[in-house]
C-alpha cells in the first residue's frame, strides 16, 4: 500500500507541474520534467491499482492497471514500429522537452516497465493471490529500475539511456523500484519463498545486469579511457576495469551464496522452532491447569484456555490487565507491593515455592488454588510464569474425609458403648435369674426378669439393624427402577401399623396414583421407613387422634416428598443436632438407636437430594427434595 501511495504522490506532483508550467523551475531543475506527463499519469494509475489490490478491491485494481498498461503498450508500439498514434500530447501540450526526441513521449524502457508491472497487477487481480509469474515480471522491472538508479549514482549512462535520447529519469526509476518491491514481497511467504533469499537473488541479478551494462559503457568509452589511462604491454584500461568488475562480481556472488546457505539454515531453525512452539502450545492449551505469564509489573501477557474455565474471564479480558484481577483480598492489595519488594530485596515468598492460595472468579466468588510461580530471565526482560490449579473439589473431598473420620470415631465409641450396655444388663439379669432359681423361685417370680432380658436383647437387635441399614447406605449399589410413589407409601404404612402407636395414627396420603419416580428402590424405601416410623413412634400421647400427612409433588424438575405430623416435635435447642448420629430426642417416650435421621440424611444425599426440617405449632414437617434425574 505504501509503494502505491508513493507512486500516486510522485505522479500527481509531476502532473501538477506540467499543468502549472513553471518555466523557471524547468530551467533550474530540468530533471523534474524528464518524467513526461503520460509517465506521471501511468504512475498515478499503477499506484492506484497497487493500493486497490492490497485493499482487496480486485475489480477497480484491474481497471486501473488495464488503463495504465494500454497507454504504455501503445507508447511502446510507437517506438518499435516507428509510428505516431497521437497519444504523446493527448492530455497536455508540453512546454519543455527533456530526455526525449519527441515532445511528451514516454521512453521505451519506461513503457516496457509499465507493461510488465501492470501485467503483474492484472494477474494478481484475476487470480486473487500471489503467483510466480507476478514475481518474475516484478523482478524484471526491479532489475531495470534499480540498475538505472545505480547508473545515476555511478554516472553510467547506459543503464538509464538504452536508446539515443531515451532516458529513464531518477524519480521514474525510484517509483518502479517501489512498485516492483511491493509486488515481489507482498505475500511471498504463501509461495514458500524465503524473503531474504529472494532479496539476495534480486541483488545479485541486478548487480550482474549492472556489470553487463558497465561493460557496454566501457566499450563506448574505450578511446577516452585509453587516452586517460594508457595501456601497458600486457593490458589496457578496458581489460583491467573489466577484470576488477568481474572479480568484485565473483566476490559478491560468493557472499550471496553464503547468505543463501545461512538463510536456509535460519529457515530450518525457524521451522524447528515453530514446530517446538506449536508442540508446546498444544500441550499448554490442552492442559487442565491454568498457565499464566506476567511481566515484572504484574501485567498479564498470556493465558491458556484452561484459565477461562477456572476464572470465568475470556482470554481477551485478562491479557493486558494486572494479575490482581484474579485475586481476592488481601492478596489483591498486597501483590504490587510484593513484586516491588522482590525487585528490591530479591526475597521470594511465592516464586520457586508452591503454595496454596485463593483465586477470584469473574462473578466475585473465591476458591482455593494450588499456585506455583517460576522466574524467567530473558536478555532484556524478566517474566514470571504461574501454574494455577483449582483445588475446590480436592478441598471438598478433604472436608468430607475429615467429617467421615469424625463420624467414624463417634460411631465406634457410641456403638461399642450401646452394644455393651444391653449385653452387660442382660448378663447381670441372667446372674440374678440363676441365683433366684437356686433359691427355688417360681416362674411367676422369674417372668419380670426374663422380660427385662428380652427387652435388652430387642434393644440390641434394633441397634444392629440400624447399623446394617447405615452400612447399606454406604456400600449398596443398585440400578434405578420405576417406583409408584402412592403405592410405596401405602405399603410402608401397612407394614408399620404393628408399631406402638401405629393403630392409633391416622395417615392422610395426598399423592396421585399415577405419580412415579425413577430411583434406587432400596434407598427410597429407607427414606419412607424413617420418615413414617418416626412420625408414628413419636406421636403425642396427649393427642387423642395422632395424624400424619404425606404429600408428594414435582416442581421445576424436582421431586418433593413431605411428611407432617402433630406429634412431639423436636426441642428448638436440639434442632442443630437433628441429623447427627446417636441423637435421641425423646428417650423416655420411645427407645431407639439415634441413627434413624442420620441414615435418612445419608440416603437422601446418596440420591443427590436434600432433607429439611420445619417446626410447626404442633408437630414437625420433614421435606425431602430429590432431582428427577439422579446426579450420581
Amino acid at each position: 500500500m505504501l509503494t502505491g501511495w508513493v507512486s500516486i504522490v510522485i505522479g500527481a506532483t509531476v502532473m501538477a507541474l506540467w499543468f502549472v508550467r513553471p518555466v523557471d523551475l524547468a530551467v533550474t531543475v530540468p530533471t523534474l520534467f524528464a518524467m513526461q506527463f503520460n509517465t506521471a499519469l501511468c504512475f498515478v494509475l499503477s499506484g492506484s491499482a497497487m493500493y486497490l489490490l492490497q485493499s482487496n478491491a480486485p475489480r477497480p485494481s484491474i481497471l486501473a492497471a488495464s488503463l495504465a498498461g494500454l497507454l504504455a503498450a501503445a507508447t511502446l508500439a510507437e517506438h518499435v514500429f516507428d509510428v505516431d498514434l497521437n497519444i504523446d500530447q493527448l492530455f497536455i501540450e508540453p512546454f519543455v522537452t527533456v530526455g526525449t526526441n519527441l515532445a511528451g513521449r514516454m521512453a521505451p524502457n519506461t513503457a516496457l516497465c509499465f507493461v510488465l508491472i501492470n501485467a503483474a497487477i492484472l494477474i494478481s487481480g484475476v487470480l486473487g493471490r500471489p503467483s510466480q509469474i507476478r514475481i518474475v515480471l516484478a523482478a524484471a522491472v526491479f532489475m531495470i529500475s534499480s540498475s538505472a538508479l545505480l547508473g545515476y549514482l555511478l554516472s553510467i549512462t547506459t543503464t538509464h539511456d538504452w536508446l539515443p535520447l531515451a532516458r529513464m529519469s531518477p524519480h521514474t526509476a525510484f517509483c518502479f523500484v517501489g512498485l516492483s518491491t511491493g509486488l515481489i514481497f507482498a505475500g511471498i511467504g504463501q509461495l514458500g519463498y524465503h524473503p531474504p533469499v529472494v532479496a539476495a537473488t534480486l541483488a545479485a541479478a541486478s548487480y550482474f545486469l549492472l556489470l553487463s551494462l558497465t561493460y557496454v559503457e566501457l566499450l563506448r568509452q574505450e578511446v577516452l579511457f585509453t587516452e586517460e589511462l594508457p595501456a601497458t604491454e600486457h593490458s589496457n584500461a578496458r581489460s583491467t576495469l573489466l577484470a576488477v568488475l568481474l572479480l568484485s562480481g565473483a566476490v559478491y556472488a560468493g557472499l550471496i551464496a553464503y547468505a543463501f546457505r545461512s538463510s536456509e539454515r535460519s529457515r530450518k531453525m525457524a521451522i524447528q522452532l515453530d514446530v517446538s512452539r506449536k508442540r508446546l502450545a498444544a500441550i499448554i492449551d490442552t492442559a487442565v491447569d491454568g498457565f499464566i505469564t506476567i511481566d515484572d509489573r504484574g501485567t498479564i501477557l498470556s493465558v491458556n484456555p484452561a484459565c477461562e474455565k477456572i476464572f470465568g474471564y475470556a482470554v481477551g479480558e485478562m491479557i493486558g490487565h494486572n494479575i490482581k484481577m484474579l485475586m481476592p483480598a488481601p492478596y489483591h492489595d498486597q501483590h504490587d507491593q510484593y513484586l516491588a519488594n522482590y525487585r528490591t530485596t530479591g526475597e521470594a515468598k511465592v516464586i520457586g515455592v508452591g503454595r496454596e492460595a485463593e483465586g477470584q472468579r469473574k462473578d466475585g466468588t473465591t476458591f482455593p488454588v494450588d499456585l506455583s510461580v517460576a522466574r524467567i530471565d530473558l536478555d532484556h526482560q524478566v517474566l514470571y510464569s504461574g501454574i494455577v490449579r483449582d483445588i475446590s473439589e480436592r478441598k471438598q473431598y478433604e472436608r468430607e474425609i475429615l467429617e467421615a473420620n469424625a463420624e467414624l470415631e463417634e460411631f465406634a465409641y457410641r456403638t461399642s458403648h450401646d452394644l455393651r450396655s444391653p449385653i452387660a444388663s442382660s448378663l447381670g439379669l441372667i446372674w440374678i435369674t440363676h441365683d433366684m432359681i437356686r433359691q427355688g423361685a417360681s416362674v411367676v417370680e422369674l417372668e419380670p426378669i426374663l422380660t427385662r432380658i428380652e427387652q435388652s436383647f430387642r434393644k440390641l437387635d434394633n441397634l444392629i439393624q440400624n447399623i446394617i441399614f447405615l452400612t447399606r447406605t454406604k456400600v449398596l449399589d443398585e440400578p434405578e427402577s420405576t417406583i409408584a410413589v402412592a403405592r410405596a407409601v401405602r405399603e410402608t404404612v401397612d407394614r408399620l401399623r404393628p408399631m406402638d402407636g401405629g393403630h392409633l395414627s391416622t395417615v392422610h396420603i395426598d399423592i396421585p396414583d399415577t405419580m412415579v419416580v425413577r430411583k434406587k428402590a432400596s434407598r427410597f424405601q429407607i427414606i419412607l421407613d424413617n420418615l413414617l416410623s418416626n412420625a408414628i413412634k413419636f406421636h403425642d400421647p396427649a393427642v387423642q387422634v395422632p395424624e400424619i400427612f404425606v404429600q408428594a409433588s414435582t416442581v421445576k424438575g424436582r421431586f418433593i416428598l413431605s411428611v407432617a405430623d402433630n406429634g412431639l416435635g423436636i426441642p428448638p435447642a436440639d434442632e442443630p443436632k437433628l441429623f447427627q448420629m446417636f441423637k435421641r430426642f425423646h428417650p423416655q417416650h420411645a427407645q431407639g438407636s439415634g441413627l434413624g435421621l442420620y441414615i435418612l440424611r445419608k440416603s437422601v444425599e446418596h440420591l443427590g437430594g436434600t432433607v429439611a426440617y420445619r417446626r410447626q405449632d404442633k408437630g414437625s414437617i420433614f421435606t425431602v427434595t430429590l432431582p428427577e434425574e439422579n446426579r450420581r
